[in-house]
């Protein structure tokens, strides 16, 4: 055999035996392509499964203060001794059955104050428990049971809180130097709170209503507007703010020195003072002549005999007309009876 003829062999039997090896290498390329496909396929009917399973029921709100403790009963252990998963926002976070309960500690110190599992006072009938819950803890939680994925109830935890306002804010006062008898606006520092707080104003630990009656509150924006500002208002003025998980408060003191005094507001605080005395005057006065008409006529009622005869005596002199008189002063100054009594008790007619 020639050279030609055996480099024309050697070529062809490494063509042949190549490819099988091709053949095997796309076979394998294959396979992989159609494992990760069905992983693909898995993975979506793994979502569509989990998907479909949430529950259909209204979620209840539970509103809880921070720092508190709360429980949530799953209904399907109740009813047959079988297991459950709990769920935080569609995550599973946890399995109980009937005899044992899902206690999320936040902390050592909980669970020094809890204890072991065996000493937990909660019923062992599936709960779940959170403790010293915190704003992370919102979300809706439900449980399923591991039995035809029966769903018990839904909850949705809110959280409440008060969040305390810094030292460093103070109320706002508009304008800042105040002025007597003008108006003066007061702004309190709102934090971040949830649910929507409620503001109470106080000038030296007492009720805005006490020291003035010219005041306006808007909740809305937190503000205390005082009509004419006065030296009632002088002190410690302050704003609290509370809810039902917690209340905080700021303040600011107005002091007399920095006041400013105008003369309209002189006047009109002389003018107003000038006002009111006399109209206490003015009622004392209608008070002191009203209780003399009613002792009068009290004591006039109480000296009246009850069983007196009503006898009409003589008319006297000046009670008659006169005849020489005029004709415009022929009228009598009381007028006359029809009859009187006379000293011999004999009644007689006038003529």
């Amino acid at each position: 055999m020639d050279e030609n003829s055996k480099i024309r062999f050697q070529c062809s039997f490494a063509q042949n035996s190549t490819i099988p090896w091709i053949l095997a290498g796309n076979l394998r390329f294959m396979l992989l392509l159609l494992l990760k496909s069905l992983l693909i396929l898995c993975s979506w009917v793994t979502v569509a499964a989990t998907t479909n399973l949430t529950p259909k029921k209204p979620p209840t709100d539970r509103l809880v203060p921070i720092g508190a403790t709360t429980a949530f009963m799953c209904d399907p252990i109740f009813h047959q001794i079988t297991n459950a998963t709990w769920f935080k926002n569609g995550v599973e976070i946890g399995v109980v059955d009937a005899q044992r309960n899902l206690i999320l500690r936040k902390s050592v110190e909980n669970l020094e104050k809890l204890g072991k599992m065996d000493e937990d006072p909660m019923p062992k009938i599936g709960f779940l428990v959170i403790n010293n819950v915190t704003r992370d803890d919102e979300g809706i939680y439900y449980c399923q049971s591991h039995v035809a994925s029966k769903f018990g109830e839904v909850y949705r935890l809110k959280i409440a809180y008060v969040h305390p306002i810094p030292d460093n804010r103070k109320v706002h006062l508009i304008p800042t130097k105040p002025i007597l008898g003008r108006p003066i606006s007061a702004h309190c520092p709102l934090p971040e709170a949830f649910p929507l707080p409620k503001i109470t104003w106080t000038i030296n630990s007492l009720p805005i209503s006490h020291i003035s009656s010219d005041f306006q509150i808007f909740p809305e924006n937190a503000t205390l507007q005082i009509g004419h500002f006065s030296w009632h208002h002088f002190g410690l003025l302050e704003c609290h703010v509370a809810n039902f998980a917690g209340k905080t408060k700021a303040g600011v003191f107005i002091d007399s020195q920095e006041v400013l005094d105008s003369p309209k507001s002189l006047i009109s605080i002389g003018c107003s003072a000038a006002f009111r005395s006399s109209i206490f005057m003015f009622l004392l006065g209608c008070l002191v002549t009203s209780s003399i008409v009613l002792i009068y006529l009290g004591l006039a009622v109480f000296f009246i005999k009850p069983g007196r005869s009503r006898r009409v005596l003589r008319p006297t002199f000046w009670s008659r007309t006169d005849p020489t008189l005029g004709p415009g002063f022929r009228k009598a100054v009381v007028p006359l009876p029809d009859c009187f009594s006379t000293n011999s008790n004999s009644t007689r007619l006038l003529a």
